[in-house]
């Protein structure tokens, strides 16, 4: 994963973080037994798959939106939902020569639901979080080259804070690492492509409105 990457990634997190620890200010707790709300991510991709002569594939960084709902099972434990969606360019690295292409056409949708634990800090409506979820990623691609797609399973981890603002808004910054072993879409693995196993990290922020 390239450097400018992770300093990206890294320079967002404490971006988000700051904004979730400002609204505390005026945090107040929920009243509420479920949240639903918009998010909006960025979204920096391992390598998907492998190729002929050591040729790798994977997609350019970029941004994700979509939403999620999370349903409150008793103290600060939550179950929740998430999908997010994403377009992206096809890169292709290690072309003797040339180094990476990259081509348009890739699109990305991931679903995932777990439990989420909140653990709230005093008074201040504020409650760093952990939580697990399972899902899975579905990656399509359609260009000149190669149109196809495939559906993989995944785990996810993520660790993030949220801030009650008010009885019923709250914000949320999180960081999730998607883990999935892909298998080859199907034209691919006719030139050789073979899925593999990779990371896909997402540093999300969202809304959250209670009813």
């Amino acid at each position: 994963m390239r450097t400018s990457s992770r300093r990206t990634l890294e320079a967002a997190a404490a971006v988000l973080l700051s904004v979730a620890l400002t609204a505390a200010a005026t945090a107040q707790s929920p009243s509420t037994r479920a949240r639903i709300g918009p998010t909006v991510g960025y979204l920096v991709y391992d390598s998907y798959f492998s190729g002929p002569g050591g040729l790798q594939f994977s997609n350019d960084n970029g941004m994700a939106y979509g939403g999620e709902l999370a349903v409150t099972l008793g103290n600060n434990i939550e179950v929740v939902g998430n999908v997010l969606h994403a377009t992206s360019d096809w890169s292709f690295q290690g072309i003797p020569l040339i180094g990476t292409v990259n081509v348009g056409g890739a699109s990305l949708w991931f679903y995932d639901a777990g439990v989420r634990v909140r653990v709230p800090v005093g008074t201040s409506g504020v409650s760093p979080l952990v939580q697990l979820t399972a899902g899975a990623i579905r990656y399509s691609v359609d260009n000149a080259l190669l149109t196809d797609r495939a559906t993989n399973f995944t785990y996810s981890g993520g660790l993030g804070v949220e801030a009650q603002l008010n009885r019923r808004l709250s914000i949320l910054a999180l960081a999730k690492d998607y883990l999935a072993s892909f298998r080859s879409v199907d034209q691919g693995a006719v030139l050789g492509i073979e899925g593999r196993r990779s990371h896909t990290l997402a540093l999300e922020i969202g809304a959250g409105l209670g009813f």
